[in-house]
């Protein structure tokens, strides 16, 4: 059996790198591809076969990917040269990458009519997960396909769920980025009010990251707004294109969601304020702007000044 694996991005590398495991153990052999050179570099320090040509893939029995958005995927599996157009029936291509639900129907469905399997497993977890191979994935397709391929999901993921027929995957990852982006929005609002209004901004931060009205995403990011650091990997705007995608699927099936309709009010002031490049917490510094606060540890000013 041969597996390959497309895309060595933050995300890609550790779970291509666990992948591997199983090459070790004599269950595959195993490629990894990637179009940038140095992304290769840490899988032939170990031995791993690489390339930077997506076509070496295709006599793979299980291609994965891990790519950036719809528009790539769709060039790579449906396009002019894409995949699709070399793979035999029989072929199954797995991807990790967040796109849309409505988009990995219509892939699945244009491989399907090509005797190719296609199963949509959207990951969730931090960077480190990846390397840790503590990743939640979330998988639509073939039932029957997916227990076939859990042992190998279960080297990069600790949370590994079949949600349903191709698209299921892709639909539970929206619904969990949407409500992590409203979580933001919630206290990217709430604090600058807090602060405008005579609130210490760390007793406040404390007790929207430990009280009732605590989350994942106050726990996550509200230090790194005391901080002052928006810096991250994914940024606010490739989150309000998440909350895009699910809401072609509103309008679709006419569903009225106002409390996402909000929260994507919310992202859009913050993109017009020029906050779209950093992470999506970023966006209370438009309300900071608004209400003429900072919301900052006591010494932010002070090791700024040093800096």
């Amino acid at each position: 059996m041969k597996v390959s694996y497309i895309g060595l991005g933050v995300m890609g590398t550790g779970m291509a790198l666990n992948l591997a495991k199983g090459e070790n153990e004599g269950e595959f052999d195993y490629l990894v591809c990637d179009a940038n050179p140095n992304a290769l570099e840490p899988f032939k320090e170990k031995g791993i076969k690489t390339t930077t040509n997506s076509i070496d893939t295709v006599d793979s029995d299980y291609i994965f990917l891990c790519l950036p958005d719809l528009e790539i995927v769709k060039e790579l599996v449906v396009g002019e040269n894409g995949l699709l157009k070399h793979l035999e029936p029989g072929q199954t291509i797995v991807d990790f990458s967040t796109i849309s639900y409505l988009g990995a129907i219509e892939i699945a469905e244009t491989c399907r009519a090509n005797g190719i399997e296609y199963m949509d497993c959207p990951i969730s977890g931090h960077p480190r997960k990846t390397i840790e191979g503590t990743l939640s994935i979330m998988c639509g397709g073939n039932e029957e396909l997916f227990n076939t391929i859990k042992p190998m999901l279960d080297r990069m993921g600790t949370q590994v769920l079949y949600m349903g027929e191709n698209g299921a995957g892709q639909l539970t990852k929206m619904i969990n980025n949407c409500a992590l982006n409203i979580c933001c929005a919630s206290f990217s609002e709430l604090l600058p009010v807090g602060v405008k209004l005579g609130l210490d901004p760390e007793k406040l931060g404390d007790i929207l990251m430990t009280a009732t009205g605590s989350s994942f995403a106050s726990q996550t990011l509200i230090p790194k707004v005391l901080e002052g650091d928006f810096e991250h990997s994914f940024s606010l705007e490739r989150a309000y294109k998440d909350m895009e995608s699910m809401n072609e699927v509103l309008v679709k099936y006419q569903i009225p969601l106002p409390t996402l309709s909000g929260t994507m009010q919310t992202y859009q002031l913050a993109l017009h304020n020029g906050q779209g490049d950093y992470y999506k917490h970023a966006m209370i510094r438009y309300f900071e702007d608004l209400l003429g606060v900072k919301v900052r540890k006591k010494d932010f000013a002070e090791v700024q000044s040093v800096k």
